[in-house]
């Protein structure tokens, strides 16, 4: 009988330091918790106007131009091909590559009939612009269309789905980034996530705290091609091992040695 008590007494101090330890590896809720109102503002109608910063095109740059022109002969000159043609060759990423125009270190790109067009420092507007005015004068009625065709970003570390992710859009802001990477794990710092942007002088590098809700009036809310989003781990939970220890299995089986032990008391 003592023996069977103190067997007793040992696994209830096992699962008892179990449940201490489950709890320990919990990160607390407000940890998980984005945008949140640290402080009080003077913004009391939770308003927040954030202009999305401008993108001037860089060297390497890949652009999609499309010249839009009711004579089929020059569509197809300036398109590539026909209509159909011009489709399947933009449906992967070595057809973008292939059929668009890179702009090379001098700031150009090589555009039939015009020649070069220096777009380096322009917008993506001022860069349509351009075009536009060179094909005038070549051209009567066509439309010139400019896109950019290389505007990606990497977001690694503590992600659900760490990768290179493309945007076909003008503005992206850092919260629909993370959503495109499936969100940060439970183990993801929240307070410590690195952005690295290129710039002229050279890689910028900014650490952005998620959980403060003036990210919404920062300048890094919005995210601009070629950006890096490294979402540092949380180390103290990680040195622990608790992401990968299986709790379950371990809770499962302590559950049931307690059972049997309960019944060969009686």
């Amino acid at each position: 009988m003592k023996c069977i008590l103190s067997i007793n007494n040992r696994f209830k101090t096992v699962l008892l330091l179990s449940i201490i330890i489950g709890l320990a590896s919990c990160t607390p809720q407000k940890k998980l918790i984005y945008l949140q109102e640290k402080a009080k503002s003077a913004n009391e109608n939770n308003v927040y106007v954030n202009k999305s910063p401008q993108y001037r095109l860089r060297v390497n740059d890949i652009l999609y131009v499309k010249i839009n022109s009711v004579n089929t002969e020059s569509f197809e000159f300036f398109n590539g091909g026909g209509a159909v043609n011009n489709a399947y060759q933009f449906q992967s990423e070595m057809g973008i590559y292939l059929n668009s125009y890179t702009i090379s270190d001098s700031g150009f790109i090589n555009f039939p009939i015009t020649g070069n067009i220096y777009l380096k420092d322009l917008t993506l507007d001022e860069a349509q612009k351009e075009v536009q005015r060179l094909i005038n004068k070549y051209l009567k009625d066509a439309t010139a269309v400019v896109k950019l065709a290389n505007y990606r970003v990497s977001i690694i570390g503590d992600v659900m789905r760490p990768g290179v992710y493309y945007f076909y859009q003008d503005k992206v802001n850092l919260m629909e980034a993370i959503a495109k990477a499936g969100d940060l794990t439970v183990y993801g710092n929240r307070y410590r996530v690195m952005l690295v942007r290129k710039t002229d002088a050279g890689d910028k590098v900014k650490m952005i705290d998620l959980t403060d809700r003036n990210l919404l009036n920062s300048e890094e809310y919005y995210i601009l091609p070629n950006d890096i989003i490294y979402v540092e781990p949380n180390k103290s939970a990680k040195s622990l091992g608790f992401a990968t220890f299986p709790w379950s299995l371990m809770l499962s089986t302590v559950s049931t040695i307690v059972a049997v032990i309960a019944l060969a008391r009686r």
